[in-house]
């Protein structure tokens, strides 16, 4: 996840120059803990799938955004594609790589030493490393479930790995973004944005059609429907779009818009989870939580829309006003977003698998504690663990890295 100069000024000029929005790293920093709430899939402590769907596409926008905005500074300071590629990569190398590969060494050392137990079967990691690790290594994790469904292999079979499929769609974004910001004049990226973000939507509505006819399992269809390349890559587009167009509406119809997309996507979850309760008798909360909702009664042909919108619109007003959200400029939450956000991503598993294996079952069983208080200890024990781990890994391994960039970098003719 990108960090942009720090300049704690604010500018309606954000378009121009990397002026400092701690409204950014104040919405990564609370929104993030939505993702770890929803992937330690409890009964009671738990939100709507929903609104995780919305944080994941929310990141992939901020991401976007601001590695448009920072190429598009680039390209007028460097002399020469190459230049303008190796700088972009050392410094995307530098922030992402060390915390992901750290964490697949420590994944691949926890599977080896329980291949021997009971817990290889339950963890999945060597299952996992056998026939996707390529996948892993090469940042094309979220064709994984595409390519189960065509190999006839088991596709959810490992605890460890589900979440890495968003750090394989931000690479390959990664990869194609400088080629578009440097070979292509802004009036030429205006259009190919509007394309992408008009195509993509029916590019999603034909694929799920065509999933349907290949297999019954709805999950499996859900996971390839928003985890895979050709059906999410409308999200950056929307990124794109906030970098090159300076939408000057007032604040009157900005607050229209936002608040009619917010309470549309607010209605959608208990609209369609109780019509799908009345529809199959199953729980209501557990249909509104599930990895697939966003793919049942036909949400899977609006719901990406909607929730591109309305991510776009609310970055919109965070620019128009400093005070806008000031929520979200709290100090604690800015340096959680800012700092050990993307590290407590991939770490997370570290601590929500022995807590789903260990520590809520004991709790629950031995303690006799009852359900919501199981799940509710547990879950503060894990984020509480994951947040002082991704701390330590900030000031020692991540800083160390972000150190040498410039070293790096200025060995860049």
């Amino acid at each position: 996840m990108p960090y942009a100069v720090r300049d704690m000024s604010f500018s309606n000029d954000y378009r121009l120059k990397n002026v400092y929005l701690p409204q950014f790293d104040g919405f990564r920093g609370f929104f993030c803990f939505t993702i770890l709430v929803i992937h330690h899939h409890y009964w009671y402590v738990n939100i709507p799938s929903n609104i995780g769907y919305f944080t994941m596409h929310s990141f992939f926008i901020m991401s976007s955004f601001l590695i448009t905005r920072s190429l598009m500074i680039d390209k007028q300071r460097s002399d020469s594609f190459k230049t303008f590629f190796t700088k972009f990569y050392i410094k995307r190398t530098l922030r992402i790589f060390p915390v992901y590969f750290a964490y697949l060494l420590f994944t691949l050392l926890i599977g080896l030493l329980t291949a021997p137990t009971v817990y290889k079967p339950v963890l999945g990691i060597m299952y996992e490393l056998k026939y996707f690790g390529w996948m892993l290594l090469t940042f094309t994790y979220n064709f994984k479930d595409l390519y189960a469904l065509f190999a006839d292999l088991t596709y959810n079979k490992s605890l460890a790995f589900p979440h890495l499929w968003s750090l394989s769609l931000e690479e390959q974004f990664y990869f194609i973004v400088p080629f578009m910001i440097y070979f292509l004049s802004e009036k030429a990226l205006k259009r190919l944005t509007i394309a992408m973000i008009i195509l993509f939507p029916i590019i999603r509505v034909v694929g799920y059609q065509w999933l349907c006819t290949l297999t019954d399992d709805n999950m499996h269809r859900s996971f390839i429907l928003y985890r895979c390349t050709f059906f999410q890559y409308d999200a950056f587009f929307y990124g794109t779009f906030l970098a090159l167009f300076d939408i000057k509406w007032s604040d009157k119809i900005m607050n229209l818009i936002f608040y009619a997309l917010l309470s549309a996507f607010v209605l959608t979850i208990p609209v369609n989870g109780w019509i799908l309760h009345l529809q199959t008798g199953e729980s209501f909360a557990h249909i509104i939580t599930g990895y697939d909702f966003m793919t049942r009664n036909g949400q899977y042909i609006y719901i990406d829309v909607l929730v591109n919108l309305l991510c776009t619109v609310f970055f919109y007003l965070c620019f128009k006003s400093e005070n806008r959200f000031s929520f979200f400029r709290n100090k604690f939450i800015v340096d959680v977003g800012a700092r050990i956000t993307y590290s407590s991503y991939v770490y997370q598993y570290i601590f929500i698998i022995p807590t789903l294996l260990f520590v809520f079952p004991f709790l629950l069983e031995q303690l006799q504690i009852g359900r919501f208080a199981s799940e509710l200890i547990s879950m503060v024990l894990s984020v509480a663990g994951l947040l002082l781990l991704s701390h330590f890994s900030y000031i020692t391994l991540e800083t160390y890295f972000l150190k040498k960039k410039d070293y790096f970098l200025s060995k860049v003719n």
